[in-house]
């Protein structure tokens, strides 16, 4: 992962019920980086949009 990113290990839930891992936030572009069950690559998606559509399942 690059310099500025954030690691970390959260578990989220999207809105179909697929539980995705965050791995990492970069905080200057503002995005977060998560893994999906059954892909390959790690997923990225601006703040804004991740907030939108995922939640929290790990406190």
């Amino acid at each position: 992962m690059d310099e500025n990113v954030q690691t970390l290990n959260r578990l989220y839930k999207d809105q179909h019920g697929i539980v995705v891992n965050v791995v990492g936030y970069d905080q200057d572009k503002q995005r977060v980086i998560y893994s999906r069950p059954g892909y390959e690559w790690e997923c990225a998606a601006p703040l804004i949009i991740f907030r939108a559509r995922f939640t929290r399942i790990d406190k």
